[in-house]
Protein backbone atom coordinates (compact mmCIF):
# COMPACT_ATOMS: atom_id res chain seq x y z
CA UNK A 1 0.00 0.00 0.00
CA UNK A 2 1.83 2.90 -1.31
CA UNK A 3 2.52 6.07 0.61
CA UNK A 4 2.74 9.33 -2.26
CA UNK A 5 5.05 12.22 -0.67
CA UNK A 6 3.80 15.81 -1.81
CA UNK A 7 6.07 18.86 -1.34
CA UNK A 8 6.07 22.61 -3.06
CA UNK A 9 7.55 22.84 -6.15
CA UNK A 10 8.99 26.08 -5.44
CA UNK A 11 10.70 26.29 -9.15
CA UNK A 12 7.31 26.82 -10.59
CA UNK A 13 5.93 30.18 -10.67
CA UNK A 14 3.27 30.29 -8.98
CA UNK A 15 4.05 27.25 -6.63
CA UNK A 16 2.74 24.11 -7.28
CA UNK A 17 2.05 20.85 -5.56
CA UNK A 18 4.68 17.75 -6.37
CA UNK A 19 3.82 14.28 -5.67
CA UNK A 20 6.86 11.98 -5.93
CA UNK A 21 5.48 8.93 -8.08
CA UNK A 22 9.86 7.88 -8.55
CA UNK A 23 10.50 4.28 -9.02
CA UNK A 24 6.84 3.73 -9.94
CA UNK A 25 4.65 4.93 -6.06
CA UNK A 26 2.18 5.63 -7.78
CA UNK A 27 1.31 1.84 -9.90
CA UNK A 28 -0.78 -0.11 -8.50
CA UNK A 29 -0.34 -4.35 -8.67
CA UNK A 30 -3.85 -6.15 -9.34
CA UNK A 31 -5.00 -7.61 -5.89
CA UNK A 32 -8.15 -9.41 -4.67
CA UNK A 33 -8.23 -7.19 -1.72
CA UNK A 34 -8.56 -3.21 -1.53
CA UNK A 35 -5.31 -1.35 -1.48
CA UNK A 36 -5.23 2.07 0.52
CA UNK A 37 -3.22 4.57 -1.10
CA UNK A 38 -1.55 7.62 1.03
CA UNK A 39 -1.02 11.02 0.11
CA UNK A 40 1.03 12.45 2.87
CA UNK A 41 2.37 16.64 3.12
CA UNK A 42 6.18 16.32 4.09
CA UNK A 43 8.99 19.13 3.63
CA UNK A 44 8.25 21.98 3.00
CA UNK A 45 4.28 21.03 2.97
CA UNK A 46 4.46 19.26 5.76
CA UNK A 47 2.14 22.15 8.11
CA UNK A 48 0.01 22.03 5.81
CA UNK A 49 -3.92 20.29 5.32
CA UNK A 50 -5.43 19.13 2.11
CA UNK A 51 -8.10 20.76 1.39
CA UNK A 52 -11.59 19.42 2.01
CA UNK A 53 -12.91 17.21 -0.67
CA UNK A 54 -16.11 19.58 -0.91
CA UNK A 55 -14.41 22.87 -1.68
CA UNK A 56 -16.28 23.89 -4.25
CA UNK A 57 -13.60 25.42 -6.48
CA UNK A 58 -10.33 23.78 -5.31
CA UNK A 59 -11.05 20.30 -3.84
CA UNK A 60 -8.40 18.11 -2.21
CA UNK A 61 -8.52 15.76 -4.68
CA UNK A 62 -10.55 15.09 -7.95
CA UNK A 63 -9.76 13.19 -10.86
CA UNK A 64 -9.26 14.96 -14.54
CA UNK A 65 -10.64 13.91 -17.62
CA UNK A 66 -11.09 10.40 -17.88
CA UNK A 67 -12.91 9.13 -14.94
CA UNK A 68 -12.24 5.67 -13.24
CA UNK A 69 -14.86 3.36 -13.52
CA UNK A 70 -17.11 3.13 -10.46
CA UNK A 71 -16.38 1.69 -7.94
CA UNK A 72 -12.40 1.20 -8.31
CA UNK A 73 -11.56 3.89 -5.94
CA UNK A 74 -13.47 4.10 -2.57
CA UNK A 75 -13.14 6.11 0.54
CA UNK A 76 -11.49 9.20 0.23
CA UNK A 77 -10.92 10.68 3.09
CA UNK A 78 -8.65 14.06 4.53
CA UNK A 79 -7.04 14.07 7.92
CA UNK A 80 -5.38 16.81 8.05
CA UNK A 81 -1.73 16.41 6.01
CA UNK A 82 -2.67 13.32 5.00
CA UNK A 83 -5.15 12.17 2.31
CA UNK A 84 -6.46 8.52 1.23
CA UNK A 85 -7.92 6.73 -0.96
CA UNK A 86 -8.81 2.83 -1.55
CA UNK A 87 -8.25 1.17 -4.92
CA UNK A 88 -10.08 -2.02 -5.72
CA UNK A 89 -8.11 -2.96 -8.35
CA UNK A 90 -8.93 -6.51 -8.95
CA UNK A 91 -9.45 -7.45 -12.81
CA UNK A 92 -9.59 -6.25 -16.45
CA UNK A 93 -12.28 -3.57 -15.48
CA UNK A 94 -10.35 -1.97 -13.00
CA UNK A 95 -6.61 -1.09 -14.99
CA UNK A 96 -5.79 1.75 -16.44
CA UNK A 97 -4.21 5.50 -15.73
CA UNK A 98 -6.02 8.45 -14.00
CA UNK A 99 -5.04 12.26 -14.14
CA UNK A 100 -5.65 14.01 -10.61
CA UNK A 101 -5.37 16.95 -8.66
CA UNK A 102 -4.49 17.98 -5.41
CA UNK A 103 -5.01 21.17 -3.50
CA UNK A 104 -3.74 21.80 -0.30
CA UNK A 105 -3.34 25.28 1.92
CA UNK A 106 0.32 26.04 3.82
CA UNK A 107 -0.15 29.04 5.51
CA UNK A 108 -3.14 30.30 4.01
CA UNK A 109 -2.36 29.77 0.66
CA UNK A 110 -3.64 27.35 -1.65
CA UNK A 111 -1.63 25.44 -4.28
CA UNK A 112 -2.35 22.71 -6.62
CA UNK A 113 -1.15 20.29 -9.27
CA UNK A 114 -0.25 21.46 -12.36
CA UNK A 115 -2.97 20.35 -14.93
CA UNK A 116 -0.65 21.59 -18.15
CA UNK A 117 2.52 22.98 -18.88
CA UNK A 118 3.54 25.50 -21.56
CA UNK A 119 5.29 22.93 -23.70
CA UNK A 120 2.56 20.16 -24.05
CA UNK A 121 4.45 17.63 -21.62
CA UNK A 122 2.81 16.08 -18.83
CA UNK A 123 3.39 17.35 -15.62
CA UNK A 124 -0.10 15.89 -14.06
CA UNK A 125 0.51 13.40 -11.28
CA UNK A 126 -1.98 9.86 -11.95
CA UNK A 127 -2.54 6.53 -10.43
CA UNK A 128 -1.72 3.52 -12.44
CA UNK A 129 -3.63 -0.06 -12.26
CA UNK A 130 -1.71 -2.27 -13.73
Amino acid sequence: MPTLYVTLDTTKTPWAVSVNQSNGLNEIPQSGVVQTITWQLTGNAASGTFNSLTDPDNPGFSFVGTQPPRGVFTSPTVNGNQFTLNDLNNGPNSTGTWTYKLCINVGGTVYTTINTSPTGTATNPSLKNK
